[in-house]
């Protein structure tokens, strides 16, 4: 049995190790789609190749898998993060996981589905995959775009909307009933995250410490790891997805002083299960599945893309993120996933979804997740083109718009509490902003709205990012003077991130060291040039690591060139990159000698420093 499993385990990293290497290599395509095909070919009856002999087994392997993806998701989107999103964030993630949900019960009802088995699978095609979204923004450096971080956030209030239908749909499927009162699962649920969160803001920080202090980073990472499972086993226990119980303590985590820390030494252990849980997807798969149902599957395909698009799109529109950004975000969000299966997973356990209905949706899953790096190619290609295609009135009409919901927010959060819950106000500005939008385009230019004109000019498009500056690259280790970033990239740096406080408006003489984040303001084609500058690995001899270092000798020869010379005239440290240790004059050791110490014929010089940078001074003459 234990070799069954470790054979098991071996095929899927191995195999999926290589097909992720061939198409992130040669077919420039993310690895999650090598990941996914390595499943479907161990599948296939290929002798000679490995197998995965139980696939229940696997498939556990790649529910802990989920339960890490979300866990390092509620690690980057704490309580403080959340808090930031707004309300445009909440608007757009509700209504089109909502309108997802009942668009594939109707269409699933077409094909004679009873109201509870299209409720379930509707429900089932509502939430998009979000370690999918994740991993292809990575694989397309486009995590710390604007966009990117709104559709994080659109992501997570849609999982959390998933999350609660899966608890209605748990009540419904145990109660055999087709409408439960939502109100009567609203306190538990809310009581239930309440309660974790209250114990884990008093428990779990102090445990955090303690394990930090031992300075043993694996008790850091068991503890972790081991709080997020044994919350999704509480979670699971009391009939609540256990990817919800994950997710809380991420959120818990991310409070932490210890939170860089904890991300840094997970990541290795996520990557392991997340590419487990891959293939399993692809392992799940079945083939004969699509030609069966081709029909159903086929117009679940198209209805969880196009519908997708289409809502997150529009919605997108009407919350203010610009022609631009919505077409992102709703390029990104054409799949189902990971609460997918587990949503049509209950349904099957209850006996309302059959296994021909659940291979479906995991086909249609496999199918859309294949195809969202292709339709988000696609759809950042048409938001760069769309200055050029779209009319300029219809362009101007929706920048308009996106800046007075901009600006109303602002307003909104520097006024007091009552002004804030006044929806008249905003009426009020809406109002305004279409009198100043018919003097722009309709009317002469006068005085009053000479003001009105410049506002378009603004530079609108420009925003502020946050750029993560990794070990051991050419940024670290300089100072803002040195960088020149205005000059060489035209953003400014204003604010740096180090350990857990923020250096506001940084100064020219401060130093950019590994770990920081520098929030940076300028627009998306600088913030692209920056951060790959920031990802630019050092290639020179200056940032050796300690195991190339060595300790060399010289001797100074009749008509050597540092005879008569001083150590701080040579500039030995500035030219060469190394230090001189001791030197050996008539067997009179002088140690860590002084910057104006003069060297004289047969000095015996011992130096430290890099091989090449005492073989460069032993070609001196």
């Amino acid at each position: 049995m234990h070799n069954v499993l470790i054979q098991d385990l071996a095929a899927m990293l191995l195999v999926g190790a290589i097909f992720g290497w061939i198409f992130k290599k040669v077919f420039k395509l993310p690895l999650i789609l090598g990941y996914i095909f390595a499943g479907i070919f161990i599948r296939l009856p290929i002798p000679y190749t490995p197998m995965v002999l139980k696939p229940d087994a696997a498939h556990n392997l790649a529910e802990i898998g989920i339960l890490l993806l979300l866990f390092s998701m509620g690690l980057h989107f704490g309580v403080r993060k959340i808090k930031t999103f707004g309300f445009a964030t909440v608007f757009v993630g509700i209504l089109q996981a909502l309108c997802m949900c009942f668009t594939g019960k109707y269409v699933l009802k077409y094909f004679g589905l009873s109201s509870t088995q299209a409720l379930f699978l509707g429900a089932a095609v509502a939430t998009s995959a979000t370690s999918v979204v994740i991993k292809t923004l990575e694989d397309f450096q486009l995590k710390s775009h604007r966009f990117a971080e709104r559709l994080m956030g659109v992501l997570l209030v849609e999982d959390s909307v998933a999350i609660f239908i899966l608890i209605w749909l748990t009540a419904v499927g145990t109660s055999k009933e087709e409408s439960i009162p939502l109100l009567h699962i609203v306190p538990i649920f809310l009581g239930s995250i309440l309660a974790w969160w209250f114990l884990g803001t008093i428990i779990v920080p102090r445990l955090i410490a303690m394990a930090h202090e031992t300075g043993k980073e694996e008790l850091l990472v068991i503890l972790s790891i081991g709080l997020a499972l044994g919350l999704a086993y509480v979670s699971s226990s009391l009939n609540f997805s256990p990817a919800l119980g994950a997710f809380v303590m991420g959120s818990i985590l991310s409070e932490c002083r210890e939170l860089r820390k904890i991300e840094v030494l997970i990541e290795p252990v996520k990557n392991i299960f997340a590419l487990v849980f891959f293939v399993s997807v692809g392992l799940l798969f079945a083939p004969d599945v699509v030609f069966l149902n081709w029909k159903i599957i086929s117009l679940l395909v198209v209805t969880v893309i196009l519908g997708k698009i289409f809502y997150n799109f529009i919605f997108n529109l009407i919350a203010g993120q610009g022609i631009k950004d919505s077409l992102r975000m709703a390029g990104s969000m054409g799949q189902i996933g990971e609460l997918s299966f587990v949503i049509a997973q209950v349904g099957k356990s209850f006996g309302i979804i059959s296994e021909e209905y659940f291979s479906s949706i995991v086909a249609v899953a496999v199918i859309t997740m294949l195809t969202t790096p292709f339709v988000l190619k696609l759809f950042l290609y048409f938001a760069e083109k769309s200055d050029t295609v779209i009319p300029k009135s219809f362009s101007s009409f929706i920048e308009d718009y996106s800046k007075s919901l901009f600006i109303f927010s602002l307003d909104k959060k520097i006024s007091p509490i009552y002004k804030k819950l006044s929806f008249l106000k905003f009426v009020k500005f809406f109002t305004s902003f279409i009198q100043r939008y018919l003097r722009k385009h309709y009317l002469l230019v006068t005085s009053r709205n000479v003001t009105s004109m410049l506002d378009r000019l603004a530079p609108w498009d420009e925003y502020l990012v946050p750029v993560n500056i990794s070990f051991g690259t050419e940024i670290v280790g300089k100072n803002l003077v040195e960088l020149k970033l205005r000059e060489r990239f035209n953003v400014n740096v204003v604010a740096i991130g180090r350990d857990m406080h923020a250096i506001i408006s940084p100064k020219p003489s401060d130093v950019i060291m590994g770990g920081d984040t520098l929030l940076v303001y300028g627009n998306e084609g600088a913030i692209s040039k920056l951060e790959q500058f920031s990802n630019q690995k050092v290639q020179n001899e200056k940032f050796a690591t300690i195991d190339e270092c060595m300790l060399g000798r010289i001797v100074l020869p009749k008509g050597h060139i540092f005879l008569g010379k001083s150590i701080v005239e040579l500039g030995i440290r500035n030219s060469y990159n190394c230090l001189i240790l001791a030197i050996n004059r008539n067997n009179q050791r002088i140690k860590n000698p002084v910057s104006s110490f003069i060297f004289e014929e047969d000095d015996e010089v011992f130096i430290f420093g890099t091989k090449n940078s005492i073989d460069s001074l032993n070609t001196l003459n």
